[in-house]
């Protein structure tokens, strides 16, 4: 039997979602509550993978088990099995053919940013705080260029580039909560680290350290001459969200 589930986690233990020898991965944390149910080991394939510190709202995992189950009694049976940094939301059995990689026709991010001049303790792990005026008017025409087909080839380690940078970027959003500002992208797919590529650059932007003609030439492939990277930290990253049609939830 072919099971997804949806879960969300704290990622600042982890080296990110994919298992890795001798380190802490949230794949390995719940391949291993899995081959606690099953009495073998399971492998599993996530939708998304969220390098070291980053974090989920809705990672889906999909995975096979040799037993029936119920989802809401698979559900619990795997929370407890996960460090409390893990989280399962929901559950569902689903195709045989269904892969949480593969099948998925779009990914959605949120990156978090703290504009005031304080910052309450508890949401430190989970945004980044700048100073930069995010609500300025060539912040939202930086945006609003980000949807459609781009080469994002410059918002990519140079190391870690595949041979076709282009995505598809569907829809981008602002969303500004009085000390919050919320950045959101939904895109057919990413490549490494390129939310946070992005993020940096668009706070410079917002800081009037970079002009909106020179982040549009970045978008048209043309770097600027001696440049080097900025790259936003991953406290403020959440993998938020992994689209599927049909929904495997019913």
């Amino acid at each position: 039997m072919r099971y997804a589930v949806e879960l969300a986690y704290d990622g600042r233990p982890y080296s990110g979602w994919q298992r890795q020898p001798g380190r802490k991965t949230v794949q390995g944390d719940l391949e291993d509550a899995l081959s606690v149910l099953e009495g073998a080991r399971v492998r599993c394939v996530g939708a998304g993978r969220t390098d070291k510190g980053v974090h989920a709202r809705g990672q889906v995992v999909s995975f096979d088990l040799t037993r029936k189950w119920e989802a809401g009694r698979l559900l619990q049976a795997i929370d407890k099995n996960l460090p409390p940094e893990v989280g399962i939301i929901r559950a569902a059995a689903v195709d045989e053919a269904f892969n949480a990689r593969y099948d998925a026709t779009w990914r959605e991010y949120v990156y978090f940013l703290w504009t005031a001049p304080y910052c309450f303790p508890q949401v430190r792990p989970f945004v980044w705080r700048v100073q930069a005026d995010w609500s300025s008017p060539d912040l939202a025409l930086a945006c609003k260029a980000l949807e459609g087909i781009h080469d994002f080839g410059l918002f990519c380690p140079q190391g870690e580039r595949p041979v076709n940078t282009a995505r598809r970027v569907l829809r981008v959003r602002l969303i500004h909560r009085r000390e919050w500002t919320a950045f959101r992208i939904r895109a057919t797919g990413f490549l490494f680290h390129m939310v946070r590529y992005l993020v940096g650059d668009l706070n410079r932007v917002a800081g009037g350290r970079l002009s909106l003609g020179a982040f549009l030439d970045r978008l048209s492939g043309l770097p600027e001459e001696g440049r080097t990277q900025e790259m936003a930290p991953s406290s403020g990253l959440f993998l938020w969200g992994i689209g599927y049609t049909p929904s495997p939830w019913g």
